[in-house]
């Protein structure tokens, strides 16, 4: 394993044919290599072809698609606080593309979605808000909100290379943070995240964050924020960690945790 995991780790791989690439994540179907990067990337998850994808998602909606959601749950816990609060400000955080928009807005009346993610796809996004002219969406200045019911890291939380920062423009003011599909491990004597980098969508090649659960959950703790539910996440078909240390990262995993503002 360690052999491989050099291999995996190594330019080498990411030169190499795309279709020799996806033979070998194929065969062995390992999905992230922990690397020696202290920080992740200044460019890292770059999007290409941003108003593609916005037509893509024009198009699900049009064939009456439900979206690849990373939290299965999040219409239920939508149906809950939609029977007790009037208007809902929901913001995506990363949200990349509008499936989940077009999903929302047709089974939720009284949501009222904000986008937040890269510049370059947020200025894609305001022109196509525009020509489009949908209705109850937004791009916004974080800054410029008072009160935000959910805040959805959907699988984006761990490629955002400041997510403290990140995470601070939503302290105070979001009632719920929901985080989904993002990894975790235990260890004590750990830093607070190492960083690895994602095999299975080459030739794009991707850094990330796992994040020490222990220490991330005293974050939120200190800001105020109770762990509210915790589930391990089994939405990727085959995901797993197989190819890391089961002594040095315990209980490794995907996972979604939802956090509540104490009051």
């Amino acid at each position: 394993m360690k052999l491989l995991n050099a291999f995996l780790k190594s330019k080498f791989y990411d030169n190499l044919n795309p279709f020799l690439a996806k033979k070998i994540f194929k065969i062995f179907k390992i999905f992230f290599v922990e690397t020696n990067l202290q920080n992740l990337p200044d460019v890292n998850y770059p999007l290409t072809n941003i108003k593609s994808e916005l037509e893509k998602s024009k198009l699900e909606k049009k064939n009456n698609l439900r979206p690849y959601i990373t939290y299965t749950h999040l219409p239920d816990l939508l149906e809950v606080l939609t029977d007790r609060i009037k208007k809902i400000n929901f913001i995506d955080v990363g949200a990349g593309n509008l499936n989940l928009y077009y999903y929302l807005k047709k089974n939720f009346e009284n949501i009222n979605y904000l986008f937040r993610d890269q510049k370059e796809v947020e200025t894609c996004v305001i022109e196509f808000i525009k020509n489009e002219k949908l209705k109850n969406i937004s791009v916004v200045d974080v800054d410029s909100l008072d009160l935000i019911n959910i805040a959805y890291f959907g699988s984006s939380l761990q490629y955002i290379k400041n997510y403290k920062r990140e995470l601070k423009f939503f302290f105070k003011k979001s009632n719920y943070i929901l985080i989904s599909q993002s990894p975790f491990f235990l260890n004590d004597k750990s830093e607070e995240r190492i960083i690895v980098k994602q095999l299975n969508m080459h030739p794009n090649i991707n850094y990330l964050y796992i994040f020490n659960y222990k220490k991330f959950l005293n974050f939120m703790t200190e800001n105020n924020y109770n762990l509210v539910e915790k589930n391990i996440n089994n939405v990727t078909k085959f995901l797993n960690f197989k190819n890391f240390s089961k002594d040095f990262y315990t209980d490794i995993n995907m996972y979604d945790l939802l956090f509540k503002l104490k009051r």
